[in-house]
């Protein structure tokens, strides 16, 4: 099937997950996050990936005998698989009335509180949600509707961070039913876990955004695994559902065909622009605090390939007037050289250039150094 072949890649090639790290996999048990947890279940395995997973369920307190027929469901499955589950309950209805805000929102705030800490509970190092490539397009024509900007038009990202910050603190209302919270002490150790979640933003994953929502159904009715339906995902009032169940059909009869994918690649090189003003940003904050380490320290792009040719030479040229590196010669071979060590798939390597210089990739960054030795006038 081509969901594992897809996520794979895109873990592979985007450093989703790292060998030897564990994964959260938030568990609604909708087809999304179940076709999710049997893809990494799959994937976990593989030599070159191999990390270990865990899953997570928050029952919303929204659709009664049928929320609880959910949260049963993903202790089954969780079960049979031998993979460890995180349960809790919110009361949202009423937590929302509390906070005075609506229960979509309030929804919201309560699981990314949950997730934290179970997040930090279980030791995962990133947390995997089931968003997929239709999800990404829906958001971009609602964020589009509702006037947004560039930034807006990425929809969905491949990682983000799990952050609480600005968000009010919800912990004292999850209702832990198993892996969690049960005395006031425990209580204490989960705000003190969530605290850490939120301010190293514990990041999320999401390995399925390539992939269609006909893709994950039909890789599940593959895998003869069930799973369950929010009947409120039909609910055309709601103006998400109403762009998945209107909207993008429509648009796809009498305007193209092709559509969502056209809508995918939109917010596939919005990301890819978000990035490369991010990486510039970073760069200018690099050459800032040049003076006060004596090196300079370029992060590589997280995205896509290196930087152009011709931004290399302009960072080789503004060393040159820095450093009075003088008549150093930067010839398109050493250009190159140092381009290929900003590949984000580029391991850690050495390279000696003209001038004294020396560039060494390590991990996310290349290091530019001055040797000082051979320069006398220095």
């Amino acid at each position: 099937m081509r969901l594992p072949i897809v996520a794979a890649n895109a873990i592979r090639t985007r450093k989703l997950i790292a060998p030897g790290q564990r994964v959260l996999v938030a568990l609604s048990g909708g087809p999304d996050s179940a076709a999710l947890l049997h893809c990494l279940m799959e994937l976990a395995s593989k030599r070159d990936l191999r990390f270990s997973i865990a899953a997570a369920h928050l029952n919303h307190g929204l659709r009664g005998k049928r929320a609880a027929e959910d949260e049963e469901f993903c202790r089954k499955l969780c079960a049979r698989r031998r993979i460890p589950l995180v349960r809790a309950f919110v009361d949202t209805p009423r937590l929302a009335a509390t906070l005075k805000r609506s229960r979509e929102e309030t929804a919201r705030i309560a699981r990314h509180a949950f997730l934290a800490i179970a997040a930090a509970q279980t030791g995962a190092d990133c947390v995997a949600v089931g968003h997929h490539a239709d999800d990404r397009v829906e958001t971009v024509i609602y964020r589009l509707c509702r006037g947004t900007g560039l930034a807006g038009l990425q929809g969905i990202g491949w990682t983000g961070p799990l952050r609480l910050d600005g968000e009010p603190d919800v912990r004292a209302s999850l209702e832990w039913r198993s892996g969690g919270v049960k005395s006031p002490a425990c209580r204490k150790d989960a705000g003190r876990a969530a605290g850490r979640a939120a301010r190293t933003g514990a990041p999320v994953v999401r390995p399925l955004l390539a992939c269609t929502r006909k893709e994950v159904l039909a890789y599940l009715q593959s895998k003869r695994q069930k799973f369950c339906t929010d009947e409120s995902n039909f609910d055309v009032h709601i103006p998400r559902n109403a762009v998945r169940n209107l909207v993008l059909p429509l648009l796809e009869e009498k305007v193209h065909p092709g559509a969502r994918a056209a809508l995918w690649r939109l917010a596939e090189e919005a990301e890819m622009h978000a990035e490369k003003r991010a990486l510039r940003r970073d760069w200018l904050a690099a050459f800032a605090r040049i003076g006060e380490h004596g090196q300079l320290a370029l992060p590589v792009p997280r995205l896509g390939a290196a930087p152009a040719s011709d931004e290399i030479g302009d960072v080789l040229e503004l060393l040159r007037s820095i450093w009075n590196l003088g008549d150093a010669g930067f010839s398109h071979r050493h250009v190159d050289a140092l381009r290929h060590l900003f590949n984000p798939a580029s391991g850690a390597k050495r390279l000696v250039l003209p001038g004294g210089l020396t560039a060494q990739r390590r991990h996310r960054a290349v290091v530019l150094r001055r040797e000082l030795r051979g320069l006398g006038e220095q």
